[in-house]
C-alpha cells in the first residue's frame, strides 16, 4: 500500500479561526470563579469531536471506491473490473492504520488491508454471507482529520438488492452526499430513479462525473452539459456537478506529481466539498455551542448580581426574599418531579406502544413466511437421506429468523432513537423553562435584569446497539435419536417438516423476546443517564442562587474590606462575562448569514 502523504487538502475558507475562537472563550470561562466547569468541558468536548458525514452513493462501477481512494490519498480500498462493495465502508482518521469488521451479532474481527475485500465485495463476501454490519477504517489521512467521516455504499441498482437498500438507508445520516456518475455511461434509469427519490436531499449532493481524463476536452464539455440537464431535471433545480479523474488524482499523489493532480480536475471538487462540509454542518454545531455557553453566561451574571445585592441589602429584607427563594424552589421541585414521573411514563409507552407493536406484528408476518419457506426448502431437498434433510431445514430456518430479525431490528433502532430523542426534547424543554423561571423569580425579587437565551442539547440513544441471536437446541433436536432415522423415509420426512416448522417457531418467539429485553434495558439505561444529568443541572441551578445570595449574606457580617474584596472580584468577572458575550456575538456573527446570527 501506498502511504504518500495526501496533497489535496481542505479549502481556506475551512480555516478555523471562529473554532480557535470558540475555544478560547470556553477556556477563559473555566479559570473564572464559580463557572460549572463540567458543562464548560462537556461543550468543549462537543466541540473537539466534531464528526461529518459524507456518504458516497451511485450506481454499481462509477468509482466510489475509487474516488475515496483519491480524497485519502491511498490505495487503501479495493477497485476492480466486476461489481465490488458489498458491505458499508466507514473511513475516519486514526494516528495509524487499522481495520475493525462488526458483524449483525456485535462480535468484531479485526483485519488487515490485505483481506479487507474479503469482507466488503461482492467477489469476497457474497451476499454478505459473513454477516458484516460494517467495516470501520482507521486512516491517517489530513483529508479526515477534521473529523470527517467517509461512508462508502454498495452500489445502486446492481443485481443485489440489499446493496441498493443499504445505500438508501444511509442518505438521511449524511452530512453531504457524494453521487458518482461517469463519462462513459450514461445516467442510467437507475441512477435516474434514485435521484428522483431522494431529492429532498439535493442541497447537499455533490456530483461527480468521473473518468473525465477518458473525454478529450470538447467531448467532456459535451458530456458535462448533457448530464446537468439529465440531473436538474431529475433534482428540479440546478446541481453541483464536478469532472474529475479519480485515477489521475490518485495516481499524481501516490507519486507526488502536482501537474497530474491538477489535470484531475480534482483540486476544485475537493475544496468545494471541504469548505461545505465545515460552513454547513461545522457552523451548526458552533451555533448550538455559543448558544449554550451564552445561556450559561446570563444565569452566571445573575447569580453575581444576586450576590451583590445580598451584599448590600438590609438583613431583614433579605431573610423574607430568601424565604420567599425557598418557597419557590420547593414548587420548582414539585414540578420536577411531576416532569420526572411524566417522561418515565412516556418512555413506557414508546417500549409498550411502538417497540412491541412493531415487534408482535413482525413476528406474526415473519412466523408465515420462515414456516411456508422451510416447506419450499423441504421440497427441494426432500431426497435427503433423513439426517441431513433434518440438519439442513434446521439451519434454514436458522439463517431466515437471524437474517429478518437482523433488518428489522436496524429499521426499528432508528425508528426508536428519532422517538426517543424527541422525547428527550421535549423534557429538556420542559426543565429549561422551570430554569428560567426560577431565574426570572429572583431577578424580579431582587430588581435585577436578566435576559434568558434559549438552549438546544438533545442527547440520542445509545447507538452501535446490537442483540445477541440466541439459539438453544429446541425440540427438533430429539430427531436425532436412532428411532426416527429408523422410520420409513415417507413416515420420517414429513415428522422432520413439522418439528422444522415448530423449531422456528419456537425460534422466532424466543428472539422476539431477547429483542424486547435488550431494547426495554438500553431504554432504561439511556432515560435514566439522561433524566440524571438533567436533573441534577436543575438542581444545581437552585442550589447555585442559594449558594449566591447566602454568600452574600454571610460576607456582609465579615466587614467592609472583605465585602468591599469580593465585590471587585465580581465587577471584575463581570467584565471579563461581558466582554465574552462579545466575542462570542462577534463568532455567532461570523458564521451566521446576515439576519440570523
Amino acid at each position: 500500500m501506498n502511504l504518500a502523504p495526501n496533497t489535496i487538502e481542505l479549502a481556506p475558507e475551512a480555516a478555523s479561526s471562529p473554532l480557535n475562537e470558540l475555544e478560547a472563550c470556553i477556556e477563559g470561562l473555566m479559570n473564572l470563579q464559580d463557572v460549572p466547569v463540567e458543562t464548560c468541558l462537556e461543550l468543549k468536548g462537543k466541540l473537539a469531536s466534531q464528526t461529518f458525514n459524507l456518504v458516497a452513493a451511485g450506481q454499481f462501477k462509477r468509482g466510489k471506491s475509487s474516488i475515496i481512494n483519491a480524497l485519502i490519498g491511498t490505495r487503501l480500498l479495493p477497485v476492480g473490473v466486476v461489481p465490488l462493495t458489498s458491505v458499508v465502508t466507514i473511513l475516519c482518521y486514526g494516528a495509524t492504520l487499522s481495520i475493525r469488521a462488526t458483524l449483525h451479532n456485535g462480535a468484531y474481527r479485526d483485519i488487515t488491508s490485505e483481506n479487507l475485500a474479503d469482507y466488503v465485495t461482492e467477489k469476497g463476501n457474497p451476499n454478505n454471507t459473513k454477516g458484516i454490519r460494517e467495516v470501520l477504517v482507521c486512516y491517517p489521512s489530513e483529508w479526515l482529520k477534521p473529523g470527517i467521516r467517509i461512508i462508502d455504499t454498495p452500489g445502486i441498482g446492481s443485481v443485489y438488492q440489499h446493496n441498493t437498500d443499504l445505500a438508501y438507508r444511509f442518505l438521511p445520516k449524511a452530512d453531504a452526499v457524494l453521487m458518482l456518475l461517469s463519462v462513459d455511461q450514461p445516467v442510467s434509469q437507475a441512477e435516474y430513479d434514485f435521484l428522483k427519490q431522494v431529492s429532498e436531499y439535493a442541497g447537499k449532493i455533490f456530483f461527480l462525473l468521473n473518468k473525465a481524463d477518458l473525454l478529450a476536452p470538447g467531448d467532456l464539455n459535451e458530456s458535462i452539459a448533457f448530464v446537468k440537464k439529465v440531473l436538474t431535471d431529475a433534482m428540479g433545480g440546478a446541481v453541483n456537478l464536478f469532472p474529475v479523474s479519480a485515477r489521475l488524482a490518485l495516481e499524481g499523489q501516490c507519486e507526488g506529481n502536482e501537474k497530474m493532480i491538477r489535470d484531475s480536475l480534482f483540486p476544485t471538487f475537493s475544496r468545494a466539498l471541504g469548505a461545505f462540509l465545515m460552513d454547513e454542518k461545522g457552523k451548526l454545531i458552533m451555533e448550538s455551542i455559543i448558544r449554550n455557553l451564552l445561556r450559561m453566561i446570563s444565569q452566571l451574571r445573575l447569580t453575581h448580581e444576586l450576590e451583590l445585592k445580598s451584599l448590600v441589602s438590609p438583613l431583614h429584607e433579605l431573610r423574607k426574599k430568601i424565604d420567599l427563594l425557598e418557597n419557590k424552589k420547593l414548587e420548582i421541585l414539585n414540578a420536577k418531579d411531576e416532569c420526572d414521573i411524566l417522561f418515565s411514563s412516556e418512555v413506557k409507552k414508546l417500549l409498550k406502544h411502538t417497540i412491541e407493536e412493531d415487534l408482535n406484528a413482525f413476528k406474526a408476518g415473519l412466523s408465515e413466511q420462515v414456516a411456508s419457506s422451510i416447506e419450499q426448502h423441504f421440497a427441494r431437498n426432500r431426497e435427503l437421506p433423513l439426517r441431513q434433510l433434518y440438519e439442513t431445514l434446521e439451519q434454514h430456518a436458522t439463517t431466515c429468523i437471524k437474517n429478518a430479525y437482523d433488518q428489522w431490528r436496524a429499521g426499528e433502532d432508528e425508528k426508536v432513537a428519532v422517538a426517543f430523542d424527541g422525547l428527550c426534547a421535549r423534557f429538556t424543554r420542559k426543565i429549561n423553562d422551570m430554569v428560567d423561571e426560577l431565574f426570572r423569580y429572583a431577578s424580579e425579587l431582587f430588581a435585577i435584569a436578566y435576559d434568558s437565551t434559549p438552549a438546544d442539547s438533545i442527547p440520542g440513544v445509545e447507538k452501535d446497539f446490537y442483540y445477541k441471536f440466541w439459539s438453544e437446541p429446541t425440540s427438533l433436536q430429539i430427531l436425532a435419536s436412532s428411532l426416527v432415522f429408523a422410520l420409513p423415509k415417507a413416515i420420517a420426512d414429513r415428522l422432520i417438516l413439522h418439528k422444522a416448522q415448530e423449531y422456528a417457531r419456537d425460534s422466532i418467539d424466543m428472539q422476539s423476546g431477547r429483542i424486547r429485553y435488550d431494547f426495554a434495558e438500553r431504554l432504561d439505561k439511556s432515560a435514566l443517564n439522561f433524566k440524571n444529568k438533567i436533573l441534577n443541572r436543575l438542581e444545581a441551578t437552585i442550589e447555585g442562587i442559594e449558594v449566591a445570595v447566602s454568600k452574600g449574606a454571610n460576607m456582609a457580617q465579615t466587614g467592609e474590606a472583605k465585602s468591599t474584596e469580593r465585590r471587585m472580584t465580581l465587577l471584575a468577572d463581570a467584565q471579563t462575562l461581558d466582554n465574552t458575550v462579545d466575542r462570542l456575538l462577534a463568532t455567532l456573527g461570523n458564521i451566521s448569514p446576515p439576519g440570523q446570527a
